[in-house]
């Protein structure tokens, strides 16, 4: 049976999708120092749940999850886009401007390790539980005929594994990626016959080293229904294929991908800005909140949303937003 859902929502942009430059990947990772440690611990915020958001205007505002209200504002970013976290509640933000990606520990003001993702352009990311290995979706160099990838960091750090999917004639542009509990991923990527973009789905199981082509139902090439979609995300028990303008689709996803219901995100609005997040509170349960930002230049939302129960949004934040895109929910460290 599909599941409903109503939001607020806003249009979804794939202006990113079209300029991107790059080609390989160097990382470096740096040790914790003790100050950072006791600043990740500051304000008692690792007793809170926190939701990171990525702003257009180059900052990430993070808010305590359940009060709605800003603990603080993360800067010096030149892009900030995805962003996600790790089973100890580290966050990883994706910098398609510095072709960086940070790692913040949980409430930390400053990054505590960088990897250099040059010379792609790191747009969304995701990390496994069962190892610690950190997925990111990059975008393409150059223009025609190039491509964009995967590239996987083992345990979050060293030389990425580097993983390449098929393209149109502007190559093809990894937009999203999502690990399940057990270490298999789910990517995204958008690629352009023109004058339409379309969307592409892989699979890689855990431990593969080749992303397999998925065909998702319902999801076919050229699809009005669906149009540009915006993220994958994982449940605790099935894949979340979207927003995709009012929709986001459920599957389960083995060898193959089955159709198991559908989220209607649809007050009248436009569609939703970026990727949701699922609110899990443990890692063996199932999400139980979904997040979404929505809004425009200057402005926007954070909206909250009872999953996978139907209805509007049950809380919203509106301040110190800038056209939020990514989100990701960091749990509090436990004593």
């Amino acid at each position: 049976m599909p599941l409903e859902i109503r939001s607020m929502t806003r249009p979804a942009i794939a202006l990113a999708l079209g300029m991107l430059l790059l080609a390989g990947c160097v990382a470096s990772h740096s040790a914790l120092l003790p100050s950072q440690q006791s600043n990740a611990m500051a304000g008692g915020l690792q007793k809170h749940d926190l939701l990171y958001v990525t702003n257009e205007s180059g900052t990430v505002s993070v808010y305590r999850y359940w009060q709605h209200t800003l603990a603080f504002i993360l800067t010096d970013f030149k892009k900030p886009m995805g962003a996600c976290a790790d089973r100890s509640g580290h966050v990883y933000v994706t910098d398609y401007g510095r072709q960086k990606i940070y790692e913040y520990a949980h409430g930390g003001r400053k990054p505590i390790a960088t990897l250099d993702d040059s010379p792609y352009k790191p747009f969304t990311c995701s990390v496994s539980p069962p190892n610690g290995d950190l997925a990111v979706a990059n975008s393409p160099y150059g223009t025609y005929g190039t491509g964009g990838n995967i590239a996987i960091y083992p345990h979050a750090g060293g030389k990425p594994i580097i993983l390449t999917g098929s393209g149109g004639s502007d190559g093809t542009h990894f937009t999203g990626c999502a690990y399940d509990d057990h270490g298999d991923l789910l990517a995204m990527n958008q690629y352009r016959y023109d004058p339409f973009w379309y969307s592409g789905f892989y699979y890689l199981p855990k431990n593969g080293t080749k992303l397999l082509p998925m065909s998702l139902p319902g999801m076919g090439y050229g699809s009005s229904h669906f149009g540009v979609v915006q993220g994958v995300a994982w449940d605790g028990k099935y894949w979340l294929v979207g927003p995709s303008y009012n929709y986001i689709i459920l599957y389960t996803i083995d060898v193959k991908a089955s159709e198991v219901g559908t989220l209607k995100l649809n007050n009248g609005q436009p569609p939703f800005f970026g990727p949701a997040a699922i609110y899990r509170k443990a890692l063996k349960s199932q999400g139980t909140q979904l997040v979404a930002g929505t809004g425009s230049y200057g402005s926007g939302t954070v909206d909250f949303f009872k999953y996978p129960a139907a209805g509007g949004p049950i809380a919203q934040i509106s301040k110190d937003l800038d056209a939020p895109f990514g989100v990701a929910i960091s749990l509090r460290t436990q004593p």
